[in-house]
């Protein structure tokens, strides 16, 4: 376990930082003594070559699991550079304190005038319980966390503009809703010194999402956080005809994709309703926010939705709470139940505002694009920007 901060001669908080240089540290080897400051057990002060120095527990305890995750030479430095970054932007910062009351040490914790925030830079995967219950454990303190995750490796940062890109089901728990961009994750890449955002994430199917990339270096950023602009008319609709282009695609690919054969209940629902996949109206397959924790494409789970209210004879217009409730326990997989039930509210919404007639067959189901385009801009992405 690598550690940034030990108390020093039993007497003060000492910090290691990038601006130290080799003989300083070894001369503070030879004439200091140190401790760490939760379990009070020696600590070894390493200066090698590969990774940056460090203090090691010479044995092994209990106090590591105060920490969010085992530290990385990759870890080590992201929490220098925030170190630094905030000190810079006038936070009072602590690396690596032990706060009692909840026997966490947070990466930083940084003191903005009267407030303060806990800083976690997550590098690795845990479990998102472990998130959930750290992130309550500084609320019970009344100390709000800030979760900077370290950017994918798989990101090619030259990408600009509108992409299509994979998130980790990880990395759909740090999604957060902005004002101004949406939902967004913002991480921190050690290797560049930039801070990546993926902002205005649209969801299409499992991991894949369409994003707004930005770059921004360390040195203009600011706290609270630099916010991306909000984007414009015409990058609006390069989302709605990348996304247009993705779910065509994959209509076009689903039967030869299927591994489910006659037990396929997507197909099934099409070869009911005479309909070929791609010949589906395009209110079926349509962006919904949050509809990540719904474990299915939008065109898949949005159809049996539609097939459903058929069945149970069913118009748009009379779905409830408690209805949906009911078919979400039988009919969907997902990762969240209460995110869930949002998501179909907000589709049947959708359905309700295009005056869907599920007695109609979905094979003359007609909906001009120009309709659906503007719902679009209007429920995923207008209003967090300029009119």
């Amino acid at each position: 376990m690598y550690i940034l901060t030990a108390l020093k001669d039993n007497e003060v908080m000492f910090t290691i930082t990038r601006n130290m240089t080799r003989d300083q540290l070894l001369f503070l080897r030879k004439t200091s003594k140190f401790t760490c400051p939760q379990c009070e057990t020696p600590l070894r002060l390493k200066i090698g070559k590969v990774v940056i120095p460090h203090f090691a527990h010479i044995i092994l305890t209990n106090c590591l699991t105060s920490f969010s995750e085992r530290e990385s030479p990759t870890h080590l430095i992201g929490k220098q550079h925030l170190a630094e970054f905030f000190t810079r932007v006038g936070c009072k910062v602590s690396v690596e304190a032990y706060i009692p009351k909840i026997s966490q040490r947070p990466d930083l914790l940084v003191r903005n005038k009267r407030k303060t925030f806990a800083i976690e830079f997550q590098c690795s995967v845990i479990p998102t319980v472990d998130i959930e219950k750290r992130t309550a454990g500084y609320l019970r303190v009344k100390i709000p966390s800030i979760w900077l995750l370290r950017t994918p490796p798989n990101i090619q940062l030259t990408t600009k503009g509108i992409s299509l890109i994979k998130l980790t089901k990880f990395m759909h728990a740090f999604i957060k809703n902005l004002p101004t961009s949406g939902a967004t994750i913002i991480t921190y890449d050690p290797s560049t010194a930039k801070f990546i955002y993926f902002s205005q994430l649209v969801h299409i199917s499992g991991s894949s999402f369409l994003a707004k990339i930005r770059a921004l270096s360390i040195e203009q950023q600011t706290f609270p956080f630099a916010q991306v602009k909000m984007i414009s008319k015409e990058e609006r609709v390069d989302y709605w005809k990348l996304f247009m282009n993705k779910r065509a695609r994959f209509l076009h690919n689903r039967i030869r994709s299927s591994s489910f054969g006659v037990r396929d209940r997507f197909l099934t629902n099409c070869y009911e309703n005479k309909v070929r996949p791609e010949n589906l109206p395009l209110c079926i397959g349509f962006p919904i926010q949050d509809s990540q924790v719904i474990l299915a494409h939008l065109a898949e789970w949005q159809l049996e939705l539609i097939c459903t209210l058929r069945e149970h004879h069913m118009d748009v217009h009379d779905i409830t709470d408690k209805w949906l409730e009911s078919y979400i326990l039988t009919k969907c997989k997902v990762t969240d139940k209460v995110t869930a039930l949002t998501v179909l509210t907000r589709y049947c919404k959708v359905l309700q505002m295009l005056n869907y007639n599920v007695y109609t067959p979905i094979s003359e189901i007609f909906i001009s694009e120009s309709i659906l385009l503007a719902h679009f801009e209007q429920e995923i992405v207008a209003k967090r920007c300029e009119n």
